[in-house]
C-alpha cells in the first residue's frame, strides 16, 4: 500500500469529529411496562422526522431550516462535538444522549426529554454513525486529493480511532461554593487568561474576533446574562473548564489541579445571574458578525 507522509499526517492530526443531536416529541413507557427496543430502522426515522429539518437527514447540518439559525446547525459528518465529558474529547453515546435530552441553552437546539430513553439513545448510535460516515469520506476524499491508495481496512482503523471514547473525565468533588473559594478562583480566572475572551467581570468583549473550526464567526458567552450551552450545573462548568469545547477557541484546561478547579468553577457558577437573556438567532448572529467583525475582515458597510 502507498501512503505519502503528507496523507498521513492529514489524516492523523487535521481531521475533524463531528458534533450533536436533536430528536422530537415521543411518548414515555407507561410506568410499570418494558420500553420496546428501538431498531436502527427506527433511529433513521426519528432522525429523519424530528432532527432533518435543520442538520439534514445525512446529518451534513444543510436541512431546510438551518439557513435561518444562529449558529447554524451542527454538521455531524464534519464537525467536532461541542460537549463531550471524555478524557479525549470524543463524544460518547451518553454525551450525545445528554444533549437530546437536555438541549443546547443559548442556541435553536432545544430540549427533548418527551422520547423516551430508548429512542434517545439509538437516536444518539445514530448521529455517531453519521459522524463515523463522514470520517470515513474526508479519510477517502483527502487520499484521492493526493492521489494515494490507502487500503480500506487501514481506512476503518483510522476511523475506529478517531471515533473511539475514552473512559469519563475524572472530576473532584465541589461542595458548597465559599467566599474564600470564590475569591480564589477569580484570582485564577483572572491569571488564566479568561478575560481575553470574557472580559473581566465575565459579560464577554467587544472587539474580539473569534472563529469556530469551519471559520464561521463566533463569540464568547456572557457569563453572567447568556445560558451555558452545556448547563449551569458545576460538573457541567467543570467539563467545559478542563476538557474544553472542541471546535471552537475554548481552549481545554487540563494543567490545572483539583483545587484549582473546585475554586474556578465556584467562581464562573457565581456570576450566573437571573434571569438570563433570551436571544433570538438574529440577535446572536448580529453580536457575532457586527460591523466591528467585518471591519476586521475589511468587509465593513460604508458608512
Amino acid at each position: 500500500m502507498k501512503r505519502s507522509r503528507s496523507l498521513s499526517k492529514t489524516i492523523f492530526v487535521g481531521i475533524s469529529v463531528a458534533y450533536l443531536a436533536g430528536a422530537g416529541c415521543g411518548k414515555p413507557p407507561t410506568p410499570g411496562t418494558v420500553a420496546p427496543k428501538t431498531t436502527v430502522a427506527d433511529a433513521k426515522a426519528l432522525h429523519a422526522k424530528h432532527c432533518g429539518a435543520c442538520h439534514g437527514e445525512n446529518g451534513n447540518g444543510e436541512g431546510p431550516g438551518s439557513r435561518s439559525l444562529w449558529p447554524k446547525a451542527r454538521n455531524f459528518r464534519r464537525e467536532s462535538f461541542r460537549l463531550v465529558s471524555t478524557k479525549n474529547q470524543i463524544p460518547s453515546v451518553e454525551d450525545v444522549e445528554t444533549v437530546i435530552r437536555r438541549g443546547m441553552p443559548g442556541t435553536s437546539m432545544k430540549a427533548f426529554d418527551t422520547l423516551s430513553q430508548n429512542e434517545r439513545i439509538a437516536l444518539a448510535k445514530h448521529v455517531l454513525e453519521l459522524q463515523r460516515a463522514g470520517l470515513r469520506e474526508t479519510i477517502i476524499e483527502q487520499a484521492r486529493t493526493e492521489q494515494e491508495n490507502i487500503d480500506d481496512s487501514v481506512v476503518q482503523r483510522i476511523v475506529d480511532w478517531r471515533t473511539t471514547p475514552s473512559g469519563r473525565a475524572t472530576l473532584p468533588e465541589f461542595g458548597d461554593s465559599t467566599a474564600d473559594s470564590i475569591r480564589r478562583g477569580r484570582a485564577l480566572y483572572l491569571q488564566s487568561g479568561c478575560p481575553s475572551c470574557h472580559g473581566d467581570d465575565g459579560v464577554g468583549r467587544s472587539k474580539v474576533y473569534l472563529y469556530d473550526e469551519s471559520r464561521r464567526p463566533t463569540r464568547a458567552r456572557d457569563l453572567q446574562h447568556e445560558p451555558f450551552k452545556g448547563g449551569h450545573g458545576r460538573i457541567s462548568i467543570a467539563l467545559r473548564i478542563r476538557l474544553g469545547m472542541p471546535g471552537t477557541p475554548h481552549p481545554s484546561s487540563p494543567l490545572l489541579s483539583e483545587s484549582q478547579l473546585v475554586d474556578l468553577v465556584h467562581y464562573c457558577h457565581s456570576l450566573s445571574h437571573e434571569p438570563k437573556l433570551d436571544l433570538t438567532g438574529f440577535q446572536r448572529r448580529s453580536l457575532a458578525t457586527g460591523q466591528e467583525y467585518l471591519k476586521s475582515l475589511g468587509r465593513a458597510a460604508h458608512q
